[in-house]
């Protein structure tokens, strides 16, 4: 072959691989910006899926299954990897979102997701239905959605933040909020979300509510695996340490990286209250070393007054214990509340009684201040 032609075969094969679209999915350092302008502080990085701590590759097998039609279980298994990823890092539950782009792009046949890479009428309008945006490929399309709802503050403002691992209550809340004139639209996602739970029950998939709710409550989780904090060891104090720091002086941009690993494994990196997205509260840090350490998973955020009525009317989990003003009959781990307080009294890397807390909308948590008696903090010791 003369150099001529090997020069030319050489060009085609460069020209074609250009032309070749491939969807992937990466954190940029502009999606970090867009985190960040709208107030998403923490969420499980990319990895997280590369060193497989969640399940799923989907397949399409070609069988119908779980209450979806070959076609719909065809797009279930095409998106699902990045459907989930971005759900994971937006805290919105991907199930919904996956029903909503089966309802609206008619399982990815509709002229707007053939042509323009865009499954949910973003941009779209009753006036001006062709005014919906084109995508570069499937995998932009996907995250524009999330970034139109991220960017509105009326979802937000909704509710729609609170409910990472709950797909009928997201969209119950973003229809509340505006998102689509169709009366029925709610009860129309209803099958379609509890068929593609059962989808990702028969191809391995972790759904959303184990990500928030089942992340390491019983031994060793993928998130446990993967991560190099203390999630699910059942131990209140060393968890606490962990996730605050030693020295005080902390401010609300700047908890430690474990601590943030764990806002993102219970889900509290996408609360509706920016200083709980960021750790930047008494009530969040409480309640993130309850859930992650796998003592309490159940343990309501946020609120102080909220969670001490927790605390008081759930005696089967929690014992209380007399507040003697002095910490001579405290253990590692008692939690003492308030209506408007709550912390964790822990024992340090000294033996040192210390208490363990944050501060809403002035530091993140540290374990720096030494006991002080304070008569009105009822205190609890979980069983």
């Amino acid at each position: 072959m003369g150099n001529g032609v090997k020069r030319l075969v050489t060009g085609l094969l460069i020209l074609v691989l250009t032309l070749v679209p491939v969807d992937t999915f990466a954190v940029s350092a502009s999606f970090l910006d867009f985190m960040a302008r709208n107030n998403i502080f923490y969420f499980l990085p990319s990895d997280y899926y590369e060193n497989n701590c969640l399940p799923g590759v989907g397949n399409y097998d070609g069988i119908a299954s779980a209450g979806l039609s070959g076609q719909r279980s065809a797009f279930v298994d095409k998106y699902h990897d990045i459907a989930a990823e971005l759900g994971s890092q937006y805290g919105i539950p991907w199930e919904a979102v996956m029903a909503q782009g089966i309802l609206e792009s008619v399982s990815g046949t509709s002229r707007f997701a053939v042509e323009r890479n865009n499954f949910f009428g973003i941009g779209a309008v009753d006036s001006n239905p062709n005014n919906a945006h084109t995508f570069s490929s499937a995998a932009e399309g996907w995250k524009g959605y999330f970034e139109f709802i991220s960017n509105n503050p009326r979802y937000r403002k909704n509710g729609a933040f609170d409910h990472a691992g709950d797909p009928i209550g997201y969209i119950e809340s973003i229809k509340a909020a505006g998102y689509a004139t169709d009366s029925n639209y709610v009860t129309k996602l209803v099958p379609i979300i509890k068929a593609i739970q059962n989808r990702a029950e028969e191809k391995g998939w972790a759904l959303s509510s184990d990500s928030v709710q089942d992340v390491s409550y019983a031994g060793l989780s993928s998130y446990e695996v993967c991560s190099s904090t203390t999630g699910g060891n059942g131990d209140l104090n060393a968890t606490a340490l962990a996730l605050s720091w030693a020295d005080r002086g902390h401010g609300i941009n700047d908890p430690n990286s474990a601590y943030r690993e764990a806002l993102a494994a219970v889900g509290l990196n996408s609360h509706s209250d920016k200083y709980v997205q960021m750790g930047a509260s008494c009530d969040a840090f409480v309640a993130t070393v309850l859930r992650y350490s796998g003592v309490d998973p159940d343990v309501p955020c946020c609120g102080a007054s909220n969670m001490l009525n927790y605390f008081a009317s759930h005696p089967e989990k929690y014992q209380e214990i007399p507040n003697i003003g002095n910490s001579s009959n405290m253990q590692p781990g008692d939690i003492r509340a308030s209506a408007s307080h709550v912390e964790m009294y822990v024992s340090d890397e000294s033996g040192v009684g210390r208490i363990a807390s944050a501060s809403h909308g002035d530091r993140t948590a540290d374990h720096s201040r030494g006991y002080y008696a304070n008569d009105g903090m009822r205190i609890f010791r979980a069983i």
